[in-house]
């Protein structure tokens, strides 16, 4: 009866000293594809040095998921043809779910020549909101463009592929 008394006693310090046990978040994948057009940009030519142009750009699309989810997606960002880009991506899923991505590049190009252009570039979940509240992680996305095509190029179509891991925290 002692050894009972003594083994609950432990258990009830060992629960107190430490706390409930955190379970810890498994990362998971997220593969997804966009295509979107250029809604907006704006281009200004830098004084003075040759070829270099800053702006900003919007563009809307539409992401579908590996797992059959779909989502609005709106992209917005800072270029520079000199020092690369960066910028938000906001995806609104159908249950009002939001993931906000925030992306910066190029960490790769796509070599001149062909029909499409590309480029790399790293990814991180920067929020999330309903099924995505707290989400952290990162990732990488390509993307592929009309090189000479006039009726795709100059509306910036473009395709991308994402493919990223993340953890949301234990309920």
């Amino acid at each position: 009866m002692k050894r009972v008394i003594v083994a609950l006693i432990f258990s009830f310090v060992l629960l107190f000293a430490f706390g409930p046990i955190a379970t810890q978040a498994v990362a998971e994948t997220m593969d997804f594809k966009l295509i979107s057009m250029v809604e907006k940009v704006e281009r200004v030519k830098v004084s003075d040095m040759e070829g270099v142009v800053i702006g900003v750009m919007d563009r809307k699309g539409l992401s579908v998921f590996e797992n059959g989810d779909i989502a609005t997606t709106a992209c917005r960002g800072t270029f520079d043809t000199k020092k690369g880009f960066q910028g938000y991506s906001s995806l609104t899923f159908e249950d009002g779910s939001t993931i906000v991505l925030s992306w910066k590049g190029p960490t790769s190009r796509v070599p001149p020549g062909g029909k499409f252009g590309g480029y790399s570039a790293a990814f991180e979940y920067a929020i999330g909101s309903g099924r995505f509240k707290g989400i952290k992680g990162s990732g990488t996305f390509n993307a592929k463009a009309p090189n000479r095509d006039e009726d795709f190029k100059d509306k910036g179509f473009t395709y991308y592929e994402f493919t990223g891991t993340y953890t949301l925290p234990s309920q």
